[in-house]
């Protein structure tokens, strides 16, 4: 770890960082991670996500050499150099072979930016082959299995707000790890896995059929200085009535349409304090928005889902002394009035991207246990009612799931994932229940992200970067048909489908 203590701006950026490389997106991450490194150079969980998001073994090189300059005991780094010089680990860019390319521009000038830790790093990998070892670095995320088989899996977190609660209700809820199975609705039928599409990446699909209905909101525009936050905007699903709904000047990510349409939450960067804070607005701008502050102090808030009857948010944060951000919700009541804080989660795990159930029961989110032990991302449920958390998928390092959403009648839940040894994600889908294995429903050469389903069931919206540019798609459940919703140059990265 770092021997300085902790800048919330090195923080933010790792944090933005971590979440940007869990998600795929390795272009943002290793911007967010390079701007890491070099106004931390000792930061020990910079340079280790950062050699995961790298394109080539000598850049991997110097990365985990500095990981294990900074802290020799870090037994993942030192593992994943000796396979890099065993040859198991290559280059990520494909048709490179490890080797072949020598040492890029960029990894020199992560070098010479860097000085003395980066030439004892070069110095290291010589005699990690020969010898060392340690004990694994419980603070150390393992690598991208997108780079490595070991590879990154972390979750990046949200960051804080500010506004007085003053009930606080703590729930220490049991952890139920063993899913409560029963029998599948007789009506579920399972999709078959679709062929992988095959497009032309500079020619936009066919526009959605008329007659959707409906909102889609998304994050929308390009800040160069900040790839992950952009202003919040709204689009009608056939790809009319484009129009920014977060304030003036405002950017941020994760929206999601209240229940009725009227409002949105997201998360908002603040630039004063270069925080992210939970909050809601008015859809029309007419009205009072909410931050959330106070008490207790809450960091990395993030991924926010508002339940079916507009009572609750949940979240992600971390506070109370948590090491991990935890599962939260909060209730929603006139803006300016105080709510009810519940913590659902209290553990060392990852948690992140809840998403209530259509009756508001239980809520299913992803959680990382990389920190526990092996590079393990999971789906898991937790009842409200009894607080008992059960686990929906069981794919170990093979899936590294993200993004889940619930069907409007409660019984499938489709989510993002990134398959063992793929540099792309695609779109799944899994009963609730958990009886069967999830199933990949849509499928292409590029990276396919936050699905969400249409307020009827019948469709899925998406992003893609499948044109060389992110755009929001839609895809028809029944057909099995992808339509392209926005083909401008702006990122656009849809987050919600409401009314």
């Amino acid at each position: 770890m770092s021997n300085q203590d902790p800048n919330p701006e090195v923080q933010k950026l790792l944090q933005e960082g971590i979440k940007a490389a869990r998600e795929g997106d390795t272009n943002t991450a290793r911007k967010l991670l390079e701007q890491v490194v070099e106004q931390d150079q000792y930061s020990e969980k910079g340079w280790f996500w950062l050699a995961a998001v790298v394109e080539t073994t000598e850049e991997k090189r110097v990365c985990l050499g500095n990981v294990v300059v900074i802290n020799p005991d870090n037994q993942r780094a030192q593992r994943l150099l000796e396979r890099l010089e065993e040859g198991e680990i290559g280059d990520s860019k494909r048709g490179k072979s490890s080797g072949d390319e020598g040492v890029s521009k960029s990894s020199v000038r992560l070098a010479i930016g860097l000085g003395a830790v980066a030439v004892i790093a070069l110095l290291v990998v010589l005699v990690i082959a020969v010898g060392g070892g340690g004990n694994d670095n419980e603070s150390t995320p393992q690598a991208n299995n997108a780079t490595t088989s070991e590879g990154v899996q972390a979750q990046e977190t949200p960051e804080t707000g500010t506004q007085q609660i003053t009930e606080t209700v703590i729930f220490q809820p049991t952890l139920t790890l063993t899913p409560t199975l029963t029998p599948l609705p007789p009506t579920w039928t399972p999709v078959p896995s679709p062929t992988p599409i095959d497009t032309n990446p500079t020619t936009p699909l066919a526009p959605p059929p008329s007659g959707l209905t409906g909102t889609i909101i998304m994050r929308s525009g390009q800040v160069a200085a900040d790839p992950y936050n952009q202003p919040i905007a709204i689009i009608q699903p056939d790809g009319t009535g484009y129009r920014i709904v977060s304030p003036e000047g405002a950017r941020g990510h994760a929206p999601v349409l209240s229940p009725k349409g009227q409002r949105f939450a997201y998360v908002r960067f603040a630039t004063g304090t270069r925080e992210n804070v939970l909050q809601h607005a008015p859809l029309d701008g007419i009205g009072d928005s909410w931050n959330w502050t106070g008490a207790p102090y809450l960091y990395y808030q993030d991924t926010p889902d508002w339940s079916l009857d507009g009572a609750w948010i949940a979240f992600t944060a971390s506070g109370s002394g948590a090491e991990e951000p935890d599962l939260y919700r909060v209730s929603i009541v006139a803006p300016g009035e105080t709510g009810e804080l519940q913590r659902l989660t209290s553990d060392k795990v990852i948690e992140s991207w809840p998403a209530f159930s259509p009756d508001g029961t239980e809520i299913v989110y992803v959680s990382d246990f990389t920190e526990t032990g092996d590079p393990i991302v999971e789906l898991q449920i937790i009842n409200l009612e009894t607080m008992e958390i059960r686990r929906l998928t069981h794919n170990g390092s093979g899936l590294i799931e993200s993004a889940p959403d619930w069907s409007p009648d409660g019984r499938t839940i489709i989510f993002q994932a990134q398959e063992a040894g793929s540099e792309e994600t695609d779109i799944f889908q899994v009963p609730a229940n958990g009886e069967v294995q999830p199933i990949k429903i849509i499928d292409s050469d590029s990276m396919d992200s936050q699905p969400r389903y249409s307020p009827d069931g019948r469709y899925i919206v998406f992003s893609s970067n499948r044109t060389r540019n992110w755009d929001v798609f839609v895809y028809e459940i029944a057909s099995q048909t992808i339509f392209q919703v926005t083909t401008d140059a702006r990122t656009d990265i849809a987050n919600g489908w409401g009314p």
